[in-house]
């Protein structure tokens, strides 16, 4: 009997090595990098305080952004465990309107460059593999416009905020996958506003759709 139990444990240990490796020819294992494309659309509210008064602005906005993506695919059993990082540009505008008191702003954000630092978690089938997704997001935000109590401003900074968000991707060749990707990205840590607010409690909200070509190297 004690002989059975030294000859499984011994084949269990051997069995070791053979599953690692049956791991790391998971066509999903590994790096990979990329580029991807699609559209990022915001809104963008905020409450301020001007010259003893109380208003706000508010806006939507839109456009295109595109850039690429690189990462690590580490499969643990069946799950995906990844991590990516992201560089886009964007052509993103929001034309917001609002005032306080008796003034009036009309302005203009726009987010020009952001990127992404991402943990992925997929379950792959076969040759598709849908995941779940998020992370930090570090980026560049503008606001320009006129306000008739004080006429022209503009202002701008580097931000850091979150991002979750829910993809799918697939093998379309033996080292080329495609994706498709939604992101929900939260409002920028650093409020922006016109030099003559004395406060302000901004939030933006981002949604990103895009599509991305990898290849897994």
């Amino acid at each position: 009997m004690k002989s059975i139990r030294i000859a499984s444990l011994a084949a269990a240990i051997l069995a070791l090595p053979l599953a690692a490796h049956a791991q790391s020819d998971s066509p999903w294992q590994g790096p990979y990098a990329g580029i991807n494309a699609g559209g990022l659309f915001s809104s963008t509210s905020a409450t301020i305080g001007e010259n003893n008064t109380v208003g706000g602005f508010s806006g939507n906005g839109s456009g295109f952004m595109g850039g690429a993506q690189a990462g690590y695919n580490w499969m643990v059993g069946p799950v995906m465990l990844g991590a990516e990082v992201d560089f886009q540009g964007s052509t993103e505008t929001t034309n917001l309107f609002g005032g306080a008191g008796n003034s009036q702003i009309a302005a203009t954000s726009a987010i020009p460059w952001f990127s992404t630092f991402r943990a992925r978690v997929g379950y792959p089938v076969g040759s598709v593999m849908p995941y779940i997704t998020g992370g930090a997001v570090w980026g560049h935000q503008t606001l320009s416009g006129f306000d008739t109590a004080v006429g022209n401003f503009s202002a701008s900074n580097n931000f850091w905020t979150y991002a979750v968000g829910v993809g799918m991707e697939g093998r379309i060749a033996q080292a080329w996958t495609m994706k498709l990707e939604y992101l929900w990205i939260g409002s920028p840590d650093t409020a922006l506003s016109s030099p003559a607010s004395t406060s302000i409690d901004e939030r933006s909200i981002g949604n990103v759709v895009r599509v991305g070509l990898n290849y897994h190297f």
